[in-house]
């Protein structure tokens, strides 16, 4: 597999490239480079399978790269800021990497990609099933915001309306996608796509696209940003 190494400081890419031939002798490392154009450049010349991108650059950032590349290579971003987290997985980041970059944690991301590469995913279901007055519906994954807690029962929650399910939070969690949906809070659920931020100084709290603000209970915080780091938010 062909890989590309992007960061404007050597010594970290010195790092990376270090755990790659001591530990992944099944990559190959044709582009390293730490500016935006040669960057551009080089990948579009070369096409590797895989890039290790770092966001903040000194002429430009990370996206400003991925947003120029002539074909869709997969990407696993490096960097010391945790609050791209969100926007670096709605461009299908394969792992979200914080520095200083562990070597168990690269390799692990490696690891993840190939059996991506391997697996050819079972098509999945697009909407979520429920009973409403006796009557069978159905509503699309994406049109989901979140659920709410309401005792016994729970509240589906669309961008303008919400839908009292005659079941408790806990078995509607059972019946959704684990890639798709995360129970932030004893009383929520979200639908990680139709997120806009996230604020984890604040007692933790998440920014929906329809401006509902959802709360993250202290005991989620560490397991939910994990959770954002290793999923593709799609």
């Amino acid at each position: 597999m062909k890989i590309a190494i992007i960061d404007d400081e050597p010594q970290n890419r010195l790092v990376i490239r270090k755990i790659i031939e001591h530990n992944c002798p099944q990559l190959d490392i044709v582009v390293d480079e730490g500016s935006v154009e040669k960057a551009i450049e080089k990948i579009n010349s070369q096409k590797p399978d895989l890039v290790f991108l770092d966001i903040r650059l000194k002429n430009g950032t990370g996206f400003d790269i991925v947003e120029k590349l002539a074909y869709s290579p997969k990407i696993i971003f490096t960097t010391a800021y945790s609050e791209y987290a969100l926007k670096a997985f709605k461009v299908h980041a394969v792992d979200y990497l914080l520095k200083p970059i562990d070597e168990q944690e690269l390799i692990s991301s490696v690891a993840k990609l190939e059996k991506l590469l391997a697996v050819k995913p079972p098509q999945a279901a697009h909407a979520y099933a429920y009973t409403l007055n006796g009557e069978k519906k159905s509503i699309g994954y994406d049109e989901v915001f979140y659920f709410e807690s309401a005792g016994t029962n729970t509240y589906l929650a669309t961008e303008t309306e919400r839908i009292l399910l005659e079941k408790n939070i806990g078995e509607v969690e059972k019946e959704l996608p684990a890639t798709k949906f995360y129970r932030t809070h004893h009383n929520y659920i979200v639908n990680i796509k139709n997120i806009r931020s996230i604020d984890v100084k604040r007692n933790g709290q998440i920014n929906l696209a329809n401006d509902v603000t959802i709360p993250v209970s202290q005991r989620r915080i560490s397991d939910f940003l994990d959770f954002i780091r290793h999923t593709n938010v799609s």
